[in-house]
C-alpha cells in the first residue's frame, strides 16, 4: 500500500521534500494546509491532492500516514501535537521550536504515541560526513571551529528574533547539530554577540554576529560563529584541528584533509536530502521496524537546547549548563 503524506506548510521547504517524494515509489500526496491558502491550492493542483484551510480538517479527512510540518519556527507546536494525537508519523523541519517546553511536549507525545519521527538535519546523510566520521576515529581532535557566516535571508519573519529564534537557532542549528553528531554531547555553553552593523534593515532585532564556546562532555572545547551581516561572501562549515592534521568541512560540498605533505578532498556522490526523506518514508512504511532515520525528534531536542543555551547566555552573560 502507498504511504499517504500530507503537508502543513506549503512553501519552499515543502517543495524541497516534495521533489524527493516524487522519486519514491508508492507515496501518495493527499493534502496541503497553509496559512496562505493560495500556496496550499497551488501545491494541491500540482500533486492532484486537496487543499484545506483548516489543517485539522485535512488530518481528519485524508488520514495521512505521514505528516510533514514545514512551517516557520514560531508556528511549531499544535500542528505536531494534533498530528501525533491522530497516530501520524511526523517529519519536522528545523528549528523544531523556539521554546524548549514546546519541543519537550512534542517529544513526549511522540514517545507516548509510538510514532516515527524525523527532523530536517539532512546534513547527517552526506557521503562526506560518513567519511569524516571514519577519518576522525583514526585521529585525535584538539578543537573545532564552526561557522554559519553570510548574509541575511529575505523572509520578513527571519529578522524578528521572537519569530525565528535568531540566526543561531534558524541557521547555525545545522552546525550545532553537526558538532554534536561528530564530537558528542555538549555540557556547557558560553556566548557573546554584537549588533550595530545592520542599521539600514527595518524591523530587525537579531544579533549581527555571535560566538558560542561549547564545552563537550569529552572535555573538548569548540567555538561556533554566526553572522548575518556579511555581503558578497560567506563561510559555512567546520574547521577541525587534529593533533596531526587539519580537516576542513565545507557545508554540503566537501571534506578536505590537510597534512604537512599531503592533501585529500572528498565530495558528495549521492543526494543527501533524498536520502533523508527515503529513510523517513521507509521507517513509516515499516512502522519503525526498518528505521534508519539519523535525526529523530528526541535527538533534535538536544540540538535545539544548544541554540536556546546560546540565547540564555547572551541574556545573562553567564555560562549555561545543559
Amino acid at each position: 500500500m502507498a504511504v499517504k503524506a500530507a503537508f502543513i506548510g506549503a512553501g519552499g521547504i515543502a517543495g524541497y521534500h516534495l521533489g524527493h517524494l516524487e522519486k519514491i515509489d508508492d507515496v501518495q500526496i493527499v493534502g496541503f494546509a497553509d496559512a496562505v491558502p493560495e500556496k496550499a491550492g497551488a501545491r494541491a493542483k500540482q500533486y492532484k491532492a486537496k487543499a484545506y484551510k483548516d489543517y485539522r480538517r485535512m488530518l481528519d479527512a485524508t488520514k495521512p500516514d505521514a505528516v510533514y510540518v514545514c512551517t516557520p519556527p514560531f508556528a511549531h507546536g499544535e500542528y505536531e501535537l494534533e498530528a501525533v494525537a491522530r497516530g501520524c508519523h511526523i517529519y519536522v523541519e528545523k528549528p523544531i521550536a523556539i521554546c524548549m517546553d514546546t519541543a519537550l511536549a512534542i517529544r513526549d507525545a511522540i514517545k507516548k504515541a509510538k510514532v516515527v519521527s524525523g527532523v530536517g538535519y539532512q546534513d547527517r546523510y552526506q557521503d562526506i560526513i560518513a567519511t569524516l566520521k571514519k577519518l576522525l576515529r583514526k585521529r585525535t581532535t584538539a578543537t573545532a571551529m564552526g561557522y554559519w557566516m553570510g548574509g541575511m535571508p529575505g523572509v520578513a519573519w527571519w529578522r524578528v528574533k521572537a519569530e525565528s529564534g535568531g540566526q543561531h537557532a534558524e541557521q547555525t542549528t545545522h552546525i550545532f547539530d553537526m558538532m554534536r553528531y561528530l564530537f558528542g554531547e555538549v555540557k556547557t555553553v558560553y556566548a557573546a554577540a554584537s549588533t550595530g552593523l545592520m542599521t539600514d534593515v527595518p524591523n530587525y532585532d537579531v544579533e549581527d554576529l555571535s560566538a558560542a564556546t561549547l564545552v563537550f562532555k569529552s572535555g573538548m572545547v569548540g567555538t561556533v560563529y554566526s553572522a548575518c551581516c556579511l555581503k558578497g561572501h560567506s563561510k559555512v562549515g567546520i574547521d577541525i584541528m587534529c593533533t596531526d592534521a587539519r580537516i576542513e568541512y565545507i557545508e554540503r560540498k566537501s571534506v578536505t584533509v590537510i597534512e604537512p605533505n599531503h592533501r585529500e578532498e572528498f565530495t558528495n556522490a549521492a543526494d543527501f536530502g533524498q536520502a533523508s526523506d527515503e529513510a523517513f518514508i521507509e521507517a513509516v512504511r515499516t512502522q519503525g521496524k526498518k528505521n534508519k532515520v539519523k535525526s529523530s525528534y528526541a535527538d533534535a531536542c538536544k540540538s535545539l537546547a544548544i541554540s536556546l543555551a546560546v540565547d540564555k547566555s547572551l541574556a545573562t552573560g553567564q555560562a549555561v549548563e545543559l
